[in-house]
């Protein structure tokens, strides 16, 4: 069901009949003095003690209320959508976060320079996200192992994956990479550019429908940054060399930001991500746990086995083989049902 006219200008910055029944529901807690002075408004950016939003009045910059500041408090992440308190000297205050469609987060703790730190916590990189763009490239970073965790932290948000090699002018044939992209699951969408001479872009540019959320991740030198700027047709976002030696880039990207983009659609772009650790909060298989159940084998491993009732729905196309694997690697499931 599309917003209420009221709300309908905010369809292009991904706005929807489910955050609106949120925000009226917020909204109607409040006295009916105050309930005028408050708007819906969108995350584009994060600083150190305010943020960027966007909303019916255009952009501005908002502070946390109190009930946000309280220590533990969910804290809004680029992608949000927030309950805006206006004030008479302009900007406003984040009185709520409405709930997520999708969470895109990883996991801190689990591995930070060789050490392990208990519990592991949640990093939010980017909330209400619809696709999350995997960049990498046929050079030395390309890490298959990795890019298999990028795409699994992905599904587990809610998002879709799809996976894009940039640079594609560094080999005059990308089939080999390819193939091993391919290799991550075979409903994955894959794309080939190379971003700083716009070739190969008008496949991405056709996943940007209006409303769309489409984050890009990867690590630094993949070309995210070229990429931002050649599908906004500006240079928004900073670019920097990579070093001839290995072809690694450096963190020109330091903040994340959404951008709307011309034609329609909107974009994220993060930090370069040297890896990541998949945030399972939930730790929910239940469709997997479902399937082992009716494996041959007690305690099928869901790799070779005969009669693997896992496996079979992989190769149905059921379940996608990242899936998999996150399920095989999740604490205390490996080759039990």
């Amino acid at each position: 069901m599309p917003p209420s006219e009221p709300f309908s200008a905010l369809r292009e910055l991904g706005w929807g009949a489910d955050f609106e029944d949120a925000y009226r529901t917020f909204r109607d807690t409040l006295p009916p003095a105050e309930q005028q002075g408050v708007t819906p408004v969108r995350v584009v950016g994060v600083q150190r003690q305010t943020y960027g939003v966007r909303g019916l009045q255009g952009e501005q910059e908002a502070r946390l209320a109190g009930a946000l500041r309280h220590a533990g408090a969910l804290v809004p992440a680029v992608g949000d959508w927030c309950v805006l308190e206006m004030v008479p000297q302009g900007g406003g205050r984040l009185l709520d976060i409405l709930p997520r469609r999708t969470t895109f987060a990883r996991a801190l703790g689990t591995a930070d320079g060789g050490r392990r730190s208990q519990p592991p916590r949640q990093q939010v990189i980017a909330a209400n996200v619809d696709l999350v763009l995997i960049v990498t490239a046929p050079d030395a970073d390309f890490d298959l192992e990795r890019l298999e965790r990028y795409v699994q932290a992905v599904q587990q948000s809610g998002a879709r994956p799809v996976l894009l090699l940039n640079k594609a002018d560094l080999h005059a044939d990308t089939g080999w990479w390819v193939q091993q992209l391919r290799a991550l699951g075979p409903e994955l969408e894959i794309h080939v550019t190379f971003a700083q001479g716009g070739q190969g872009l008008e496949g991405v540019r056709a996943l940007l429908t209006g409303g769309v959320t489409l984050a890009l991740i990867g690590s630094s030198g993949v070309g995210k940054s070229t990429l931002t700027n050649a599908l906004l047709g500006h240079p928004a976002a900073a670019t920097g060399e990579v070093r001839a030696s290995d072809q690694q880039g450096r963190h020109t990207t330091t903040s994340r930001t959404l951008y709307p983009v011309p034609g329609g659609g909107l974009l994220i772009d993060n930090p370069g991500l040297r890896d990541i650790a998949v945030w399972d909060a939930d730790a929910d298989f239940g469709e997997l746990e479902a399937l082992a159940a009716r494996c041959r084998f007690r305690k099928c491993t869901h790799t070779t086995e005969p009669g693997c009732a896992v496996q079979a729905a992989v190769r149905a196309g059921e379940v996608s083989p990242a899936r998999l694997a996150a399920f095989q690697n999740s604490s205390g499931r490996s080759g039990r049902r």
